[in-house]
């Protein structure tokens, strides 16, 4: 993955189920306790998926890429479902939802003003 930076904190259902879900995504996930995974990103940041079943599906976060449409196709490559597709002169988005319906916004700033 080519994420540039995110500090995001994702509410599922089953811990065991969304770690297999978003090491699709993100690769091997850390677990520094058995409620919780994390991704350490490689310009900075974290991104932390925890059990809380009460505030499942009602999180999002987004994550910033260098190129959108090769993160679409390895996406699709590993049977992931893109939802809503948008493009701008400022920014060009694709989201996905997890199993439990929180948000996974890719993000591709084609200003670097919106990187600071």
């Amino acid at each position: 993955m080519s994420i540039v930076n995110a500090l995001a904190g994702i509410a599922v259902k089953d811990i065991d189920a969304a770690v297999l879900w978003y090491e699709r995504i993100l690769g091997p996930a850390s677990r520094p306790m058995d409620e919780v995974a994390e991704w350490q990103l490689p310009h900075g940041g974290c991104v932390q998926v925890f059990e809380d079943g009460i505030r499942a599906g009602y999180s999002s976060m987004t994550l910033v890429v260098e190129d959108l449409d090769r993160e679409i196709a390895g996406l699709e490559s590993k049977g992931i479902r893109i939802g809503e597709k948008s493009r701008s002169d400022l920014v060009d988005v694709a989201i996905v939802q997890d199993q439990d319906g929180n948000q996974v916004v890719f993000a591709h700033a084609k200003s670097d003003a919106l990187l600071s």
